[in-house]
Parts: structure tokens; sequence; C-alpha cells
């Protein structure tokens, strides 16, 4: 499996609204790419650093979905009026999530 982090920092005024248009409009549409196994988004509400982790299958799916999810990304930049995000792409060698 692997995952991508991206780091973000957006105003903290709109993590719940950043938050909502994501699992509404986009998490929908990640469900349907090859290879997508879920996310994980964590928040820092005092600062607003936000963090997402997307989980796939293998890394030519992560690869492969690259273009679909640059969307998504440049949406929460500009809800959460973020400077541009930090993205980075790593194998998960111990899951203990089910």
């Amino acid at each position: 499996m692997h995952a991508r982090v991206t780091t973000l920092t957006m105003d903290p005024s709109t993590i719940d609204e950043v938050t909502a248009r994501l699992e509404s409009e986009e998490v929908p549409s990640f469900e349907q790419l090859d290879g997508y196994k879920g996310m994980t988004v964590v928040a820092d509400r005092q600062s607003g650093k936000t963090i997402a982790l997307t989980f796939w299958e293998s890394e030519e799916a992560m690869r492969d979905s690259e273009e679909a999810v640059k969307g998504a990304r440049q949406r929460a930049v500009q809800t959460g009026r973020a400077p541009e995000p930090q993205v980075d792409r790593y194998e998960v060698v111990l899951d203990t999530m089910a």
C-alpha cells in the first residue's frame, strides 16, 4: 500500500467548510479511482495546519491518480485561503487500522 500526504496550512476558520466539501464532493470521486483505499484527514484547529493522507493499493495506482486529485487539492487551497500545499508520497510499511 502507498500513501500520498498533503500538508497545508489554511485559515483555521475554514477547516469545517473545507472538510464538508471534501466529504460531500471530492471523496465520492476519489472512491471511483482504481486502487483508492481510503482517506484520513487530521487538523490543528489553532494553527490551521491540516494533513490529508490518501491510501492507494499500489504505487502505480497512486501515480495514476495524480491528475484526478489535483483539482480537489486546488479547491481546498482556494476555500481554505492557503498557500500551495506540500505533497509527499510514501510506501506504507505498517498499518494497524482494520
